[in-house]
């Protein structure tokens, strides 16, 4: 199972995606990280790159965010885990088979791990409606 963990510093689960420093990629097998990549992030709006303002889609009008950046960095994952998110973000990566994973487990590698044996202590809110 290979797991995408919103993060700053690459060891603890974030807040809120668009607010990351990056992603750290993690493969699982059988409770066990068998892969670790480190994604700094120039794919989301407040990530390195978007001024705050994010990023517009003028295919589907202005001010509309887009998220592909986000889909394609990490389109090799099944997951990702995060404290927060915003609900768009959220319903743009299911519709490219990417689960988000609201938790409030800090540790990352103990999150992945976790989710990929069914043990993970998931939230059902974490997503944001406020934009």
């Amino acid at each position: 199972m290979k797991v995408a963990i919103a993060t700053d510093d690459f060891k603890d689960v974030t807040g809120h995606v668009g607010r990351c420093g990056g992603f750290l990629v993690l493969e699982v097998e059988k409770g066990k990280i068998v892969e670790r990549e480190e994604r700094p992030n120039s794919f989301t709006n407040h990530g390195g790159g978007g001024h705050g303002h994010g990023y517009h889609n003028h295919e589907e009008g202005h001010h509309q965010h887009s998220h592909r950046r986000l889909q394609d960095a990490l389109s090799d994952c099944e997951y990702l885990i995060c404290q927060s998110a915003g609900w768009r973000l959220v319903e743009d990566l299911k519709s490219v088979n990417i689960k988000t994973v609201f938790t409030s487990v800090t540790d990352a590698e103990t999150a992945a791990v976790k989710l990929e044996k069914g043990e993970l202590d998931m939230s059902e809110e974490g997503a944001c409606h406020s934009h």
